[in-house]
């Protein structure tokens, strides 16, 4: 009985422990290992594999085993490959060339084999071995001395990397998982190595970068004025440099999580040395960790370069804005005086409107005094009245002027003085 309230992603991330069991076996055996990479995009399986005899499938179908074709075969659909490993007894294998029938459904596979392995698995019989490892090869004893591990990692004449495990006392699980790691090593090996190219691409695209920036900082220190020009031209490399570098941190950052993924691989095989060998682990490293090495240094000088031309361009939005304040205070002492020159203007327009109205309002004074002398006031009366007119007159009109310039600049919240 399941329990009323479960989480909808319950069992799918408890399976995750079972999404990618391995193959057991015992006895001689040879284990045909490809790795394949789609052309333009995901990768995917080959119709038909769930569909075969003695079929289970993890994920959806995106991992199984089945029974084909005399053998057992798994794949293993990932993000970025696919692996199909095909388990038969020796007597299947013709020398050095796979079986056909998993020859066969490797080409019906829609990608490119990015890595290819063949594992033969040899039981030791009183220590004596069938097979005899080449002068150039190089060993470890494996799982504490349980097995030994022999290969020069050279491809044959199939296209395949052949390593030779010699079982003392592994059971059926531990060859199966011993023969899973070694099988890992080599894939994200190869994985790993897909970063080659971008890196190569990113030293020269650094190059081009760095002159571009170089040019554009020279011309920021002999130009006092920042033009349009200027500006256009680093934000345009600024583009270019994130564009760049958003695919190539994309496939560094997959090469690191492979990387890693070997290195764990190497620690599981729990490596003892070999009399005249020299150890799996330390031929890998020393031919492995400097590429990652490269890869690392690549990334971390794209880094440094995204920073630099950060730093340029906070120094040009810096210049620019302390430009833009100049011209804000050029264009503020410019409008502080110009309204300095039209105070003066008003305040002159003012006094000539005092005048202005007063004369007009004596004439009107004079006018109407002139008028009243027909009427029989004495005609130096009337005169004696338009000179005192004339001060009175010229006094209310000033008030009146400024009581209405006091209640504008009121109105306006200026002061008045």
């Amino acid at each position: 009985m399941r329990f009323r309230f479960e989480h909808p992603l319950r069992d799918e991330l408890h399976n995750e422990l079972h999404a990618r069991p391995s193959l057991y076996f015992d006895g001689d055996t040879d284990v045909w290992h490809v790795a394949i990479i789609g052309k333009d995009g995901p990768p995917s399986a080959p119709d038909g594999l769930p569909g075969l005899e003695e079929v289970s499938t993890t994920q959806q179908g995106k991992h199984g085993i089945a029974r084909f074709a005399g053998g057992r075969l798994k794949w293993e659909l990932h993000t970025e490959f696919l692996t199909l490993t095909f388990v038969v007894r020796p007597s299947d294998s013709v020398g050095g060339t796979p079986p056909q029938a998993f020859q066969e459904l490797c080409d019906r596979a829609d990608g490119q084999v990015i890595a290819a392995v063949r594992v033969i698995v040899r039981d030791e019989k009183d220590g004596q071995r069938l097979e005899k490892p080449g002068a150039d090869f190089v060993a470890s004893e494996v799982g504490g001395g349980d097995a030994e591990v022999h290969s020069n990692f050279r491809l044959t004449q199939s296209g395949f990397v052949e390593l030779l495990l010699f079982n003392r006392n592994l059971n059926a699980y531990r060859t199966g998982r011993m023969v899973r790691r070694l099988l890992e090593i080599e894939t994200y090996r190869m994985m790993a190595l897909l970063a080659m190219p971008v890196a190569r691409e990113t030293v020269l695209n650094l190059e081009l970068f760095d002159r571009r920036l170089k040019h554009l900082i020279a011309h920021m220190h002999s130009t006092i004025k920042v033009d349009k020009t200027l500006l256009s031209d680093v934000t345009r490399l600024s583009s270019d440099v994130l564009n760049f570098s958003a695919i190539a941190r994309q496939r560094f950052g997959a090469t690191m999580a492979y990387a890693e993924i070997v290195t764990s691989r190497m620690e599981e095989l729990r490596e003892g040395r070999v009399e005249q060998r020299q150890r799996i682990g330390t031929f890998i490293d020393r031919r492995f960790q400097p590429a990652i090495r490269s890869f690392r240094a690549a990334e971390r000088r794209l880094d440094e370069l995204a920073g630099r031309i950060s730093l340029a361009g906070d120094l040009l939005r810096t210049t620019v804005q302390v430009q833009l304040e100049d011209q804000n205070a050029s264009l503020l002492t410019s409008m502080e005086e110009r309204a300095r020159v039209q105070v003066h203007i008003q305040q002159a327009v003012e006094g000539f409107s005092v005048i202005a109205i007063t004369y007009y309002g004596v004439g009107l004074a004079k006018i109407s005094l002139e008028s009243m002398s027909g009427l029989g006031l004495d005609p130096h009366v009337a005169k004696l009245a338009v000179l005192a007119a004339i001060p009175l007159v010229l006094f209310a009109v000033f008030k009146a002027v400024h009581h209405i310039r006091r209640s504008i600049n009121q109105s306006h919240g200026r002061p008045f003085p």
